[in-house]
């Protein structure tokens, strides 16, 4: 059934969780891309929104939201697919979740660029599921072992109404950017910047030391966000 706009902010900051960690998987806040979780790894996230009320819709300004709480799951069951659930905790609403899920066409190799078909909130808990086809492709991925320099990747991304977003229209169209691990260890630096069609989102992450948990924060529009990531391989 079609839900209100109230409801809908509980989906609105979706993927704010995703900020595109260093080991390059997952989607990007908001912005489904190809990034893929492998066979048997999970990546497990908590995330903190503080709420702009100005920039919100003008039908869930009065409800006074001033936080969501955020918790998402990837989990790799193959190569080639990949299941989400994405569990969101409005101050004033209570809570929600939603499913979603890829599956690779065609895997990256030097040449080519990884590309992937999947779809949001399938379950349809706000009515309608969205769909889309991404790709994504390094630029200059490290050779013979380790990075020691910069590695940039860009997404392309082309789908279908997502009103799941602030009860926005998103990511229907050409949407998409740029991810970029700065600095590749010690602290490992990441940063993005990505354009979901209605909003320019950005992120900063950051790795202490190898095999530590992911810090990441940034901002989406008026809001701004915190949240700590780890993903393991569960065989």
């Amino acid at each position: 059934m079609r839900r209100s706009p109230t409801v809908l902010l509980a989906v609105s900051l979706l993927l704010l969780a995703l900020a595109g960690g260093t080991a390059l998987a997952g989607d990007i806040v908001t912005v489904p891309t190809a990034n893929q979780v492998r066979a048997g790894e999970v990546d497990v996230a908590t995330y903190y929104i503080s709420v702009d009320e100005d920039s919100l819709i003008a039908p869930i300004r009065p409800y006074g939201i001033d936080f969501v709480r955020c918790q998402t799951l990837y989990v790799g069951l193959t190569d080639k697919i990949e299941i989400d659930a994405h569990r969101y905790d409005v101050d004033v609403l209570g809570t929600e979740t939603i499913w979603n899920a890829t599956y690779v066409l065609q895997p990256e190799d030097a040449k080519r660029p990884i590309i992937v078909i999947g779809g949001r909130d399938l379950s349809r808990e706000y009515d309608n599921a969205s769909y889309f086809v991404s790709a994504a492709k390094t630029l200059n991925p490290p050779v013979g072992g380790p990075p020691t320099e910069p590695i940039v990747r860009l997404h392309l991304s082309l789908g279908t109404e997502d009103n799941t977003l602030f009860g926005e229209e998103r990511h229907e169209g050409i949407f998409g950017g740029v991810q970029s691990l700065l600095r590749p260890a010690n602290p490992a630096v990441g940063l993005v910047a990505l354009y979901d069609g209605t909003d320019v989102i950005t992120g900063l992450t950051l790795v202490p030391k190898p095999g530590w948990p992911t810090l990441k924060g940034g901002t989406f529009g008026g809001h701004w966000w915190v949240g700590i990531n780890y993903t393991f391989n569960q065989k």
